[in-house]
């Protein structure tokens, strides 16, 4: 049997069930406005500057395998004052947020918002809710609560325990904006997307020194142009699958990179393309990985020329290329013939 055969079964059993995954965003959503709540009650400046929360990640695209016990977030700040956004011209995809007019706030550093600054303030926050408990009562559940990482990367983590479950939550602060005040080049996104959908900007953990930078996202943009693409969002979770199958040593290649691959190849492939059998793409999709690994280059969807192997070092990107190239070949070997036992060992060790 073919490759192609036995993906459906594959997909099915790494994708999350829905009976599982209402039972976790119900959690995850009373835990999430328990918790912002309680933030701003303990800092006045948070009470002002919360403007919601925005979901992004696996489980903005929906491509989220097996548990639904990871979350990422946005929590959406709007400060009393104007925050503009300007591009940093030394730095491709990155954003300077300039505050226009004086400002004592404790995230703003001579005119522009701190990147370190801005996490020491919300990890003083997050620090004082976790001073006055550290266990909420859930749907009749008690949750343990810790919190891990506390901003000094781009997310404040939250690990959520109870006696069934455990829930994470990586919290990462966000300016948002329309496409009106979009500083970079024009992006690779329809006009009526990016219209639609907003923009951010955000703290990110390998950043320059430079501590006014912000990195553009806009993971809305990037789900609505995935919307309707056939088969593109399997294949983005076999490639995950892929990945998490050899996660020792393809650890340090992220989701997003994996998406970014198949985001960077839509305006170049036909709507015949993403009709063939999922194998064809999601081989063809696994070599332009390599092709970019080769060529130790995957440009920023929204700023091709960020690079994002720049943040790992030579050995992990060594290390990567040499499990792709791995799992390129036996995809290859067993796209026409290639039996269950051989399939599931490709997905599922």
């Amino acid at each position: 049997m073919s490759l192609s055969s036995h993906l459906p079964d594959i997909l099915n059993h790494i994708s999350i069930k829905e009976n599982e995954r209402a039972t976790y965003l119900n959690h995850a959503q009373l835990l999430v406005n328990e918790l912002m709540e309680d933030l701003q009650k303990k800092d006045e400046l948070f009470r002002q500057a919360f403007n919601g929360m925005s979901l992004t990640g696996s489980y903005l695209d929906r491509v989220k395998l097996i548990s639904p016990d990871e979350f990422d977030m946005h929590i959406k700040l709007k400060f009393p004052f104007q925050v503009t956004p300007e591009r940093d011209y030394q730095r491709s995809g990155f954003v300077f947020l300039k505050v226009n007019g004086y400002s004592s706030h404790p995230a703003v550093v001579n005119g522009y918002v701190n990147r370190k600054a801005l996490q020491q303030w919300l990890r003083q926050a997050f620090q004082a809710v976790f001073s006055w408990y550290t266990q909420l009562r859930i749907a009749g559940e008690i949750y343990k609560l810790k919190y891990e990482l506390q901003g000094y990367g781009c997310a404040h983590t939250i690990v959520a325990t109870s006696e069934r479950r455990t829930i994470s939550f990586d919290f990462v602060p966000a300016f948002e904006y329309t496409y009106n005040d979009w500083p970079l080049s024009a992006p690779p996104v329809s006009g009526q997307v990016r219209g639609s959908w907003p923009w951010f900007a955000v703290p990110q953990g390998k950043a320059p020194n430079d501590e006014r930078t912000f990195m553009v996202c806009a993971p809305q943009w990037e789900r609505e142009m995935m919307k309707d693409n056939y088969n593109l969002k399997n294949v983005l979770r076999l490639m995950k699958a892929l990945r998490d199958n050899y996660k020792d040593e393809m650890q340090h290649l992220s989701s997003y990179m994996l998406k970014t691959v198949l985001l960077l190849e839509l305006d170049k492939r036909t709507t015949q393309f993403w009709q063939q059998d999922m194998a064809t793409i999601l081989i063809c999709m696994w070599s332009k990985l390599l092709a970019y690994l080769d060529g130790r280059n995957l440009p920023f969807f929204l700023a091709p020329g960020c690079n994002h192997f720049d943040r790992l070092k030579a050995d992990e990107m060594a290390k990567i290329r040499s499990a792709v190239k791995h799992v390129d070949t036996q995809l290859k070997q067993c796209q026409n013939n290639c039996p269950r036992n051989r399939a599931i060992d490709l997905f599922l060790h």
